[in-house]
């Protein structure tokens, strides 16, 4: 990987080669690329998905809470049902998650229920929990 600074005092990575063949590609500061290796990956991301939806069918919550819920998680699903789902799209839909179970009460990573499949689905995906807390 090369850098270069430029005349206005930018900074400009690259990569410098002739020839370069790659099933996924990340260049640059703070880019990510994630490749499923396994059909198994991808059954445990669906698995884990329905295992939050469930947790939080479970939860005692108003109507109106559980419907954007509901939405939230199905949202998830179909962000996290391609072959290379968005890491960072499931990562902006589960903190959004988070935050609306702090609005009625819960504290995700306080939930076992919660917590377990919401590991889950970011140590698949290969995201940081830290987001949810603000980190």
């Amino acid at each position: 990987m090369t850098g270069n600074a430029s005349a206005n005092g930018g900074h400009n990575e690259g990569i410098q080669a002739n020839t370069v063949q790659a099933e996924v590609l990340a260049v640059g500061r703070g880019a990510q690329a994630t490749k499923y290796s396994t059909a198994a990956d991808a059954e445990a991301l669906s698995r884990a998905v329905g295992e939050l939806h469930a947790a939080i069918a479970a939860l005692a919550l108003p109507a109106p809470a559980r419907q954007v819920l509901d939405q939230d998680v199905r949202a998830l699903a179909d962000a996290t049902a391609h072959e290379q789902p968005d890491p960072q799209a499931a990562r902006g839909l589960l903190k959004g998650i988070a935050d609306k179970l702090k609005m009625v009460g819960i504290v995700l990573t306080e939930a076992v229920g919660l917590a377990e499949p919401v590991g889950k689905i970011a140590n698949l995906l290969r995201i940081p929990l830290g987001f949810l807390t603000g980190g």
